[in-house]
């Protein structure tokens, strides 16, 4: 049994969420196969030498290749920009002749971008692995900038790897912004559309969003699943809670969606919070800060720090009586919170901040939306018989769900040879 991943994203370091999905999938072929049967096919950039398992970069797309791709299929709606910024026959030909030498049983495309390069002979025996809705997200990115009129949604946090250099000017202005996921939007609905058709199985993180692909599309439901990601908990997680009103934050703060929910956050919550607890403190944990943040925090004082990156996550959350994650837009599966349960640590966040996994009593993620509930929820935790009990149960949670065990059974049944 071989495997390939063909995909345009190199996945180490996992910096982010999609990285540590994709390496997840590299470790499971490779513990299921051997390394040596896992051919990671990757559309440009070098390769390193200690990749995991075998490793064949090909050639990305010419500048002549993306206006082509844009004049030819996205102005009559056959491709996504994504997907024109991928396109190339030259990629496709370097592609097809890689997978002819390795002939593998099964092939995983790396979203629509790369879904492009299987022939519908192809893909009705193979796998795409969709991500997130990308329809989905533009959706919800729109809606926000309609509703927080102070929010910066430019394309370029979550689509900046989309869009090549000399056409960033267009998405660094509102209208721009606004036309680019306008565009984008609708056609990547139909690519999305378009490829849980073609292919024998498409597989997204959120189980919501392949619902609402599943019931858009009028396919099997066998053929579009939800998987978990890989995440990696420590060996064997300590909590030292001792009753300290100690949050953490943590998060990229350059993303937008981070940037709006952590500044709602400090103006709308942690005011209401420090009232009824003086000594709280937060620790926001995340690399660039936007100076709307830090202006905030220093306003704040000592309860708030900006601590930027923190290499060693054990010491920040170890202590702490819940991780906050007080998002009002974006969409996908937050994997800082997967990462939180790992650690047995309680999360506290807002419906959007917890959007694909299970939230309420039992889960150790406890939701609300408002700044009394939000308040309320936090308060209750710095006692520590309530921090226990909440922390025991995001151990269940993440045992059940997210451990090795539970992912490889449920990639078992994803991946299944075709």
């Amino acid at each position: 049994m071989s495997v390939a991943l063909i995909s345009a994203v190199h996945p180490y370091p996992t910096d982010c969420g999609k990285k540590v999905v994709l390496a997840g999938f590299i470790e499971y072929f490779a513990s299921r196969y051997g390394p040596r049967n896992v051919h990671y096919v990757r559309v440009g950039g070098a390769g390193p030498a200690d990749f995991p398992v075998e490793l064949h970069v090909v050639p990305a797309p010419s500048r002549p290749d993306v206006l082509s791709a844009i004049a030819t299929k996205v102005s009559t709606g056959r491709a996504s920009l994504q997907e024109a910024f991928l396109s190339s026959p030259r990629t496709a030909g370097s592609i097809a002749s890689v997978l002819a030498g390795i002939a593998p049983s099964l092939q995983v495309y790396d979203t629509v971008r790369t879904a492009q390069y299987a022939g519908n002979d192809v893909a009705a025996h193979q796998i795409c692995y969709l991500d997130d809705l990308f329809s989905d997200r533009y959706d919800h990115m729109l809606k926000a900038a309609r509703r927080y009129r102070d929010i910066d949604i430019s394309p370029l946090g979550n689509f900046a790897e989309h869009i090549p250099s000399w056409l960033r000017p267009v998405a660094e202005n509102r209208l721009g912004q606004s036309g680019l996921l306008r565009l984008e939007r609708a056609l990547v609905r139909r690519s999305e559309n378009r490829t849980a058709r073609r292919f024998r199985r498409c597989l997204l993180v959120n189980a919501g969003e392949a619902a609402a692909l599943t019931g858009r599309t009028g396919v099997s439901p066998a053929r579009i699943m939800s998987v978990p990601p890989l995440v990696s908990a420590p060996p064997a997680p300590i909590r030292r809670y001792s009753g300290k009103p100690e949050f953490v934050f943590l998060g990229l703060l350059s993303l937008p969606h981070n940037d709006d929910g952590l500044r709602w956050f400090l103006g709308s919550v942690w005011p209401t919070l420090l009232s009824r607890l003086p000594n709280a403190r937060l620790r926001v944990i995340g690399r660039e800060a936007r100076p709307g943040i830090l202006e905030l925090a220093k306003l704040l004082g000592p309860s708030v720090s900006i601590d930027g990156y923190v290499a060693d996550l054990g010491d920040a959350l170890e202590g702490a009586a819940a991780l906050v994650n007080p998002l009002r837009f974006g969409s996908g599966v937050k994997l800082k919170v997967i990462d939180a349960l790992g650690r047995h640590l309680p999360v506290v966040s807002t419906a959007v901040g917890a959007e694909g996994i299970a939230s309420g009593p039992g889960t150790g993620v406890l939701v609300a939306d408002e700044p009394d509930g939000l308040v309320a929820l936090l308060c209750s935790l710095t006692d520590p018989t309530r921090n226990a009990e909440v922390s025991r149960d995001a151990a269940e949670h993440f045992r059940t769900t997210y451990a090795r065990a539970a992912v490889f059974e449920r990639y078992d049944t994803a991946f299944g040879s075709p």
